[in-house]
């Protein structure tokens, strides 16, 4: 079976006036991405990933060109791309059930349905026993998943996710990698991530994408076959060819000159 492009840029370009100029954030991006994968977005600062995303999202719309989600163009948010922050953003006057179950509730669906789903997914995300619980009573990256739950019990086609894991301590760090690996096998959902992090842009996609510093262009797309392989991760990230990957996404970054797609 052919594989579907589901998520399509296209000559995506951005500009925002500043106080003394006109600032080019991004320029020429165009991107297409399958159902399924997992696309990882790497790049120096500023160079307008996050802009990136929230133009996918509808937050913000592009200067020039299009970005179309099943054909249709994106010009607003909506509930086939669902959002995940940096920081959890979790209702604190809500128990995590409650929050999880937030977009149904939206919806009108009936308490029982939402029980039922909200169960399924607290399950999925390994927070079956925190469902009572305050957001403040757990930890940081409980916190993310209750997050990551709250935006997949929705079924985006898409699920956009803005260093999700920026703010959590090293071990913590590789834990939810692991769990949000195991939460994109079991959904197949596909999944738009920007990260800092080279290595964990190159352990968790299927594609990483190498953004120019400003105006954002894409200057290598990377095929990272790790994410689909079984094994402890620690092994994984040590290989051989797992470091000449991410050797080779290092020098795009560090390459000052690379403007134009490789």
């Amino acid at each position: 079976m052919a594989s579907t492009s589901i998520l399509n840029l296209r000559q995506v370009e951005l500009t925002y006036p500043s106080r003394d100029n006109v600032v080019q954030a991004l320029a020429d991006i165009s991107i297409n991405v399958t159902a399924g994968e997992f696309i990882c977005i790497v790049g120096p600062s500023g160079c307008g990933k996050t802009s990136l995303l929230k133009i996918i999202a509808g937050f913000v719309q592009p200067s020039d060109g299009e970005v179309l989600m099943d054909g249709r163009r994106i010009t607003e948010p909506a509930a086939d791309r669902g959002m995940v922050f940096q920081q959890p953003a979790l209702y604190p006057w809500l128990n995590v059930a409650e929050n999880v179950a937030f977009g149904l509730r939206m919806r009108g669906l009936s308490g029982r349905e939402r029980v039922k789903r909200v169960d399924t997914m607290l399950d999925l995300v390994g927070l079956h026993d925190f469902g009572r619980r305050a957001p403040y009573e757990l930890s940081g990256g409980m916190q993310q998943r209750a997050a990551i739950a709250r935006v997949l019990i929705n079924e985006p086609r898409v699920m956009l996710m803005d260093e999700p894991f920026g703010a959590l301590d090293a071990l913590t760090r590789e834990h939810m990698q692991e769990e949000l690996l195991k939460i994109w096998r079991a959904t197949h959902t596909t999944i738009i991530l920007i990260t800092h992090s080279v290595e964990e842009a190159i352990y968790l996609g299927t594609r990483t994408l190498v953004m120019s510093p400003r105006p954002g262009r894409i200057v290598a797309d990377i095929p990272t076959p790790f994410s689909r392989e079984a094994g402890e991760s620690r092994a994984i990230k040590s290989r051989a060819d797992f470091i000449a990957i991410r050797e080779n996404v290092l020098a795009y970054i560090w390459r000052p000159s690379a403007q134009q797609p490789a």
